[in-house]
């Protein structure tokens, strides 16, 4: 079965809203590989790959958004810490 973009996003929200009733703090990181560990592979393709040299990092528009979704609903804002980001 194949998910369409408004039921990926549903998940992953879903995901993160079942997190965030236990995890208060702000690695971004930490949803993350939550999120990837439990999703539908639809879902995972959504996220970035660490980069192939380095193994850090980068940021897409929907890791952004699921960021912004967190800091609204549950004021927590999530960060990409710099010693996990990659620079290009």
């Amino acid at each position: 079965m194949k998910f369409d973009e408004k039921t990926i996003k549903e998940k992953a929200r879903s995901l993160v809203d079942e997190l965030m009733a236990y995890y208060k703090d702000d690695n971004w990181l930490v949803v993350k590989k939550y999120i990837l560990r439990y999703s539908h592979p639809d879902v995972r393709k959504k996220f970035t790959t660490r980069h192939k040299d380095s193994k850090k990092h980068t940021l897409n528009e929907f890791e952004k958004d699921l960021i912004r979704y967190c800091n609204d609903i549950y004021n927590i804002k999530l960060r990409l810490y710099e010693e996990d980001k990659h620079y290009d």
